[in-house]
């Protein structure tokens, strides 16, 4: 059964304000996602041009802190690239892949690093590999040592400093996983980047593209005034057979 709400007066100034906090409080944070979702619905005058401004200038916006201590440093990366730490970043399988940007497009594309010539393209996005290399480097520092001291040594461990300086921040940050691993199925990243989107239904082509479905079970504008249309958001789980 649905949480009533029970404690919103409808005269008040603010009330989606109001709504948001109070799912704060009764919601899980699926519902609570879900509920943004539908509050943002009406207002596509206000948002559709928001996309255009979603992508972040992480050196910008995200100043490395060159005043931590090797020795803190080091906490957090084995806090949250432990699994990371245990992979054995030598052998050929668990490096097979390699990211990249297509030159068309500018999407995100992977490649075999073994088979194509595309290592001098590589992207930055293997943080397992990458905290793993920093953690060696670390591994000859004092744990007193500030990390803008070691910055200044070695500059290419920049950019995994910064990273684990802001995930450390936020507790769903990070893709645990091996991202370059010969096992690794693009489509696992792509549905759960769908999922933030709001696609509910997916049909997979391959292992490395999906079609999805928007809104499924939606009702139909000329549906809107005659059946109750405020459930549609919980499809009706099928019987198992």
């Amino acid at each position: 059964m649905s949480p009533k709400i029970e404690s919103l007066d409808q005269n008040i100034a603010f009330l989606w304000d109001s709504l948001y906090y109070w799912a704060e409080k009764k919601l899980s944070l699926e519902g609570q996602e879900l509920l943004v979702s539908l509050m943002l619905e009406p207002y596509g005058d206000m948002i559709d041009d928001l996309s255009n401004c979603m992508s972040a200038d992480e050196i910008k916006g995200f100043r490395i802190n060159g005043s931590m201590t090797v020795g803190r440093l080091n906490q957090v990366l084995e806090t949250i690239y432990d699994w990371a730490l245990k992979i054995d970043w030598s052998k050929k399988s668990t490096n097979a892949r390699a990211w990249y940007i297509s030159e068309e497009k500018l999407e995100p594309r992977l490649g075999e690093r073994f088979e194509e010539d595309i290592a001098d393209y590589e992207q930055p996005l293997q943080p397992g590999r990458d905290a793993a290399a920093l953690s060696k480097a670390l591994s000859t520092w004092n744990d007193h040592q500030q990390i803008a001291a070691f910055l200044v040594a070695h500059p290419e461990h920049r950019h995994t400093v910064r990273r684990i300086q802001i995930v450390s921040r936020f507790e769903y940050a990070e893709i645990r996983d091996n991202t370059i691993d010969a096992r690794m199925l693009p489509i696992d990243l792509l549905r759960a980047k769908l999922a933030f989107f709001g696609a509910c239904h997916f049909d997979p082509r391959s292992d490395r593209w999906v079609r999805i479905n928007m809104f499924k079970d939606a009702p139909f504008p000329h549906e809107l005034t005659n059946q109750e249309t405020d459930d549609w958001t919980y499809p009706t789980l099928k019987p198992q057979t």
